[in-house]
């Protein structure tokens, strides 16, 4: 019996199973969706855990709801639009909410959103969220995390050939994270990470300092007039993304309501990705209705250097987003160049309307300039960027309308308009516009878009999310969207659609269903015609899955999914499919938790790959791609050791957690390609995690 076939059969027995007793873990179902389209607009996996480190400190000081600002709100992360404006107008026309049970009451309020909520606020009194200055300083809570990462198979590059010419691993074969954080209730912030990546030396060579990547960053909020201040590494959100957004921002998913980006203008950083970030000082002042943010940042940067004219690495053609540094060349485009930047955002709000000016300017110590391919005509060159743009919002009975019209030096446009309308108090709609130029130039910047950078688009997405009744609910959304200019491995203008449409189903808090099909047609390059030019094709990529969550008992939870992909394309006489199988167990114990899962796929290719969220390590999370036909199984042990040590307090706690995943590609003689190939047809990775916290 084929591989797929058995896990058909697991998924459907555990989808035909009787109501459970105990309760699952909804967050990583929550955000698992968006997660993984995320991974797939950007080919890769995010690093920022951000929003699990704010919930974290949700969970040790619960938001008061009587209380709440509407960034607050935001800072949850389970909430979306319609929901924040829904709840501020409720509790403005009614006073203070006296119990939790009121908030079935307001509009978009169902018992699944409910629930996620409760471990993260409590319905208080109206007491002040500010406190003095001194007494943040003690009292907070505080933690370390220290995290090491190996593949245990041998790669190419970790095997130095005696020919000098020849390039590999300069470091150890082990990736180290280390952060510490001080933290009280959101107010007062401050902390430090390091970080060094597989192949990178270690207290030698290029790193005698150790790290390849330090991170410091210092960040407080609500002192008087100062609505916030950041010192050292911080991220900047301006708008809707067209000219900056640095914080992790998803695009199209299943939550099809989830168009509008929101976050405070300045977030601290402390993740472990090298790249989209600020380093210098930013703050917030706020008067009344007005709201003002001004940052500068001056930092060092890697690039891809290249030569100019007269033979001198006088200019650079990209930027080295990876922040791997392992070999002499990548070790040499380490830091190698340097970034000054500044922005501002004057901000008016009032009850139901808001509007905002932003402007940011860069300015780097060498030219930059695309090679000289057609699609990058109208790509960014010189050694500046300019960036302004106007944002609003403005609430009007059941319909919400926000946008953002940008410009660059050049004066090419960027304008995006979005409006969310509660038709219904079971029926929702969203719609988006966005119009941008091909000319129009951004960085860091990360808008509601097909493309993975706001540039060379147009279209207009429409979402819709009705629940027809108690626990059943229907996601769908349809973006149409055309591209004027070339794009890479596209040689014309081209164009495409999506279409996506889901059905949820959680009678209870123990079992939970969902089934989705998507259906995506985006113009490629097809194969070369006798004139030398590349014939546009439209391949059609389909995805079927179905999933579910089931608590089994107080201790025990189930999850199973199934997706199949088929493409179709003029180019391949026949369909290329693809498929993926996935069973796992979670428990919960007193003295050990964790979870087991195993993975069957089977893809004919790259372009048939499917991302899979997969549960990792206590902040850290996994998006791997699958493709090609394996087997992967993934395992998780977290054990709190407090009760060991010798002289422990209860404002003390610390724990251990253990990854072990290791993937099975059979038929295969060697894994992966140039430097990261292994001999042999599997690939095991080991993950270790000690994280202390006190009080």
């Amino acid at each position: 019996m084929r591989a797929h076939k058995i896990s058909i059969m697991i998924v459907l027995v555990a989808i035909c199973l009787d109501k459970g007793y105990g309760q699952g873990n909804e967050m990583p179902a929550y955000h698992s969706v968006q997660l993984e389209a995320l991974a797939e607009k950007k080919d890769g996996d995010p690093t920022d855990d951000s929003d699990e480190l704010e919930l974290e400190s949700f969970l040790s000081h619960p938001l008061n709801l009587n209380m709440a600002r509407e960034e607050d709100l935001m800072q949850l992360h389970l909430l979306q639009t319609m929901q924040i404006k829904n709840f501020l107008i409720y509790r403005n026309l009614l006073g203070s909410l006296l119990t939790i049970h009121e908030l079935q009451a307001i509009p978009g309020f169902d018992l699944e959103t409910i629930r996620r909520l409760l471990p993260y606020i409590v319905i208080g009194r109206d007491e002040s969220l500010y406190s003095a200055l001194r007494e943040r300083w003690k009292g907070g809570d505080e933690s370390f995390l220290a995290r090491a990462v190996r593949v245990l198979e041998k790669s190419k590059g970790f095997e130095k050939q005696s020919d000098s010419g020849k390039s590999y691993y300069e470091g150890s074969a082990m990736k180290v994270f280390i952060r510490y954080t001080y933290n009280y209730k959101n107010l007062l912030a401050f902390g430090f990470t390091g970080e060094k990546d597989a192949g990178e030396p270690f207290f030698q060579g290029a790193q005698r300092y150790g790290f390849d990547f330090y991170s410091f960053h210092f960040f407080l909020q609500h002192t008087g007039i100062v609505r916030a201040l950041a010192i050292g590494d911080f991220t900047v959100n301006l708008g809707q993304g067209l000219i900056q957004w640095q914080s992790i921002a998803f695009s199209k998913s299943a939550q099809s309501l989830a168009i509008k980006r929101e976050a405070p203008c300045l977030k601290p950083y402390h993740s472990a990705g090298e790249f989209n970030f600020h380093r210098g000082l930013g703050v917030s002042l706020q008067k009344g209705r007005w709201q003002t943010s001004l940052f500068i940042s001056a930092q060092k940067i890697s690039t891809n250097l290249e030569t100019d004219s007269s033979g001198r690495n006088d200019l650079f053609s990209s930027f080295q987003q990876s922040g791997y540094h392992r070999t002499p060349a990548e070790i040499a485009d380490r830091n190698n160049s340097q970034q000054f930047s500044a922005g501002m955002n004057l901000r008016y709000t009032a009850n139901r309307f808001m509007l905002g000016v932003n402007w940011i300017h860069f300015q780097f110590s060498r030219p930059f300039r695309k090679r000289d391919d057609l699609y990058n005509l109208y790509s960014l060159r010189g050694n500046h960027l300019t960036d302004f743009s106007l944002d609003y919002s403005y609430t009007v009975a059941n319909v919400h309308l926000f946008g953002e019209l940008a410009f660059d030096q050049w004066k090419h446009i960027a304008f995006l308009q979005g409006a969310l309308i509660s038709l219904r108090e079971n029926l929702d709609m969203s719609f988006l516009y966005r119009n941008i130029s091909p000319g129009f130039q951004s960085l860091y910047s990360d808008a509601f878009t097909e493309n993975s950078f706001p540039n060379n688009e147009k279209g207009l997405y429409a979402g819709l999310v009705f629940r027809p009744a108690p626990g059943f609910q229907m996601n769908l959304y349809y973006d149409v969207f055309d591209f004027p200019w070339l794009k890479y491995r596209v040689d014309a203008p081209s164009a495409g659609r999506d279409l996506l449409i889901q059905f949820n189903y959680q009678p209870d808090k123990n079992w939970r269903l969902h089934a989705a099909y998507k259906n995506e047609r985006k113009e490629l390059n097809g194969e070369i015609s006798r004139g030398g030019t590349h014939i546009i094709c439209k391949p059609v990529i389909q995805r079927w899955r179905i999933e579910t969550d089931y608590s089994l008992s107080r201790n025990f939870d189930f999850m199973g999914r199934m997706e199949f992909v088929r493409l179709d394309t003029v180019t391949f006489t026949k369909p290329r499919p693809g498929f993926l199988g996935m069973a796992g167990l979670h428990i919960h114990r007193a003295r050990i938790s964790g979870n087991i899962s195993v993975v069957v796929f089977e893809t004919d290719g790259y372009d048939t790959r499917v991302y899979l969220y997969e549960t990792d390590l206590p902040y850290s999370f996994s998006l791997p791609s699958y493709y090609g036909q394996g087997v992967h199984y993934n395992i998780n042990l977290y054990k709190d050791i407090t009760r060991i040590i010798p002289c422990r307090s209860r404002h003390f706690h610390l724990s251990a957690a253990l990854n072990w995943g290791q993937t099975f590609y059979p038929g295969l003689s060697v894994i992966g390609s140039g430097l990261d190939q292994i001999s042999g047809n599997r690939k095991t990775m080991i993950k270790l995690q000690l994280l202390a916290r006190w009080q």
